[in-house]
């Protein structure tokens, strides 16, 4: 399949006390990755300065991946601060900028990635192919997580409201968001005001709630799955863990139309994420098809 991602390229510098780790990251790069691994045909747009280190693009490039760079003056650098409460901060140290635009690409999945910074109406507008009589169309996805966020004028990241949201959800067949994007989405703390989305227009409603698991909406009689995380062997790093779900989840829904396998198939493509750090845990396609035949074998049979 033919699969187009769009959303950050960015530096992520983790400070755990003195300590400071800096890798590639961005939800383009999670996502896009590991759609390349399950063996697609994949382009990430991406908004790229000159100055961005050579041997991530490199590493995007090894992986098969077609990167379309939109020129930028800065690439999209962050601090994640954690701190002895189990809190953590984000500080923007410098963006790319917005991605107003994209270009007409024929594809059969378009996934719009969480994004520091706006993208534009026009990038799903361009990207989306609708239904007909004749031709059956692509399906996008898109994560809530870069409209629901702001930086302020201190570059830290804080929630707020996405008043635009239906001119964008018209576009959208899957939305994945958590509860405080639901929050920020809806106005109401209760995780079934998830289904008053599906009347703006996505098909499917992907609620991730990290540990406890997800719940997945798909009708507007507000029916529902609740689906448990798939416990890893060992858990190292949880970075991009969401985009890596989505990305799972899409692709094979796009296969096989089942909304349960593929909330299964996404818990499985979660848990292999989890188990190493700087995304080297996503898995191919004949070790996650295993690990989720196991799950299959679990809780649907």
């Amino acid at each position: 399949m033919k699969i187009v991602v769009v959303g950050n390229l960015a530096k992520r510098n983790e400070i755990r006390g003195r300590d400071k780790i800096t890798t590639l990251a961005g939800g383009s790069w999670f996502a896009a990755l590991q759609a390349a691994k399950l063996g697609h045909d994949v382009t990430l747009i991406s908004k790229v300065s000159p100055n961005f280190p050579k041997k991530w693009i490199k590493r995007i490039e090894d992986e098969g991946i077609k990167l379309i760079k939109q020129p930028a003056w800065e690439y999209t650098d962050y601090d994640v601060e954690y701190h002895k409460d189990g809190s953590k901060t984000v500080i923007v140290n410098s963006e790319a900028g917005p991605i107003m635009s994209v270009p007409k690409i024929d594809c059969d999945i378009a996934i719009i990635t969480s994004y520091i910074g706006n993208i534009g109406l026009n990038v799903l507008k361009n990207l989306k192919k609708k239904s007909t009589e004749e031709e059956e169309g692509n399906l996008l996805a898109l994560d809530a997580q870069g409209f629901t966020k702001y930086v302020n004028p201190s570059g830290e990241l804080n929630y707020v409201p996405w008043l635009e949201k239906e001119k964008y959800l018209e576009y959208t067949d899957i939305l994945k968001l958590n509860t405080a994007e639901l929050y920020y989405l809806t106005g109401k703390s209760t995780m079934a005001s998830a289904s008053d989305l599906i009347n703006l227009g996505p098909n499917i409603i992907l609620l991730t709630r990290g540990e406890k698991g997800a719940h997945v909406f798909y009708s507007k009689k507000r029916n529902y799955l609740k689906i448990p995380v798939s416990e890893p062997k060992k858990f190292v790093d949880k970075i991009g863990v969401g985009d890596v779900y989505n990305s799972a989840f899409i692709i094979r829904y796009k296969e096989t139309k089942d909304i349960i396998e593929s909330v299964y198939y996404a818990a499985a493509a979660a848990a292999f994420c989890v188990e190493k750090e700087d995304s080297k845990g996503i898995a191919g396609a004949k070790k996650l098809e295993k690990k989720f035949q196991t799950l299959k074998d679990i809780f649907l049979i």
